[in-house]
């Protein structure tokens, strides 16, 4: 033995959020866990809600602190209606909950490298962001086409990052040793009976995208994919605790089946 020892250096892991909607608040869930189990992600890639989450916890809010901003936090009330030919809500109030809790309009305000997918209209392409300005991005990856209006950036027009990429690992998955991806769209094949336009429009959207998040979904170390989520409404919070209790132990169960163990005494999330 030498005079020195080393510790084995830990692996650099990436986290890769999906879009989602309110089934974005998901991922919180996943996040809980993950750090209950010492998968902390050290970098992080986002697309539309998963985006808006992983700016959240970049920043350094804490699962348990962004479940109760989502509880507090208002979202697609009637005050925000627009009716529009652009879209049917306005976006401000996903704005406001920017500036309520993030201290800078900036991307280096945050503590955990992230990049934000966004689609660019014009040339038809995925954008990502990872500097300056950080609220523009987020409200452009955010921009599902027909509810929210398109974000213009200069001469550029952006919408939703999920339109082209709902499991954006591009950017991080030469930065990272170890990948996780977190879908929050898995469909539930029992609600056909009386399925709202709503409800249609959210079927029609990731049956047409599933197929490329399934097959980046193999470039994961760890891919989370929680059953039935589209019983789960796209708009909506009912639920939402529900949703999160389900998620969570999802989480922990397919951990705890690959070998992972808890590693803290955080108390399960009521």
């Amino acid at each position: 033995m030498g005079l020195f020892s080393f510790k084995k250096k830990k692996p650099i892991i990436g986290l890769t959020l999906s879009g989602g909607g309110m089934r974005g608040i998901a991922h919180i869930a996943v996040l809980k866990a993950l750090e209950e189990y010492d998968l902390k992600p050290h970098i992080i890639s986002g697309t539309s809600a998963g985006s808006i989450v992983a700016a959240f916890y970049s920043f350094g809010k804490t699962p348990d602190e962004m479940i109760e901003i989502v509880k507090e936090t208002t979202f697609f009330s009637r005050s925000y209606l627009r009716l529009s030919k652009n879209g049917i809500f306005s976006s401000s109030f996903i704005l406001k909950l920017f500036n309520d809790h993030f201290p800078e309009d900036d991307f280096k305000v945050l503590k955990i490298p992230l990049y934000v997918a966004t689609t660019e209209m014009t040339q038809g392409i995925v954008d990502f962001f990872s500097e300056g300005p950080l609220f523009q991005p987020l409200l452009a990856s955010s921009s599902v086409p027909f509810i929210f209006p398109p974000i213009k950036m200069g001469d550029k027009i952006y919408v939703d990052g999920g339109v082209l990429d709902n499991l954006p690992i591009g950017p991080i998955i030469d930065k990272c040793d170890f990948l996780i991806g977190s879908h929050v769209n898995s469909i539930s094949y029992e609600e056909l009976k009386h399925m709202s336009l709503m409800k249609e429009f959210d079927r029609i959207l990731h049956l047409a995208i599933a197929k490329s998040v399934y097959s980046k979904a193999k470039s994961c170390n760890i891919f989370l994919d929680p059953p039935k989520m589209t019983k789960f409404s796209l708009f909506s919070k009912k639920n939402l605790d529900i949703m999160f209790q389900e998620v969570y132990e999802y989480t922990c169960t397919e951990l705890e089946e690959k070998g992972y163990k808890k590693v803290t005494n955080i108390q399960d999330p009521s």
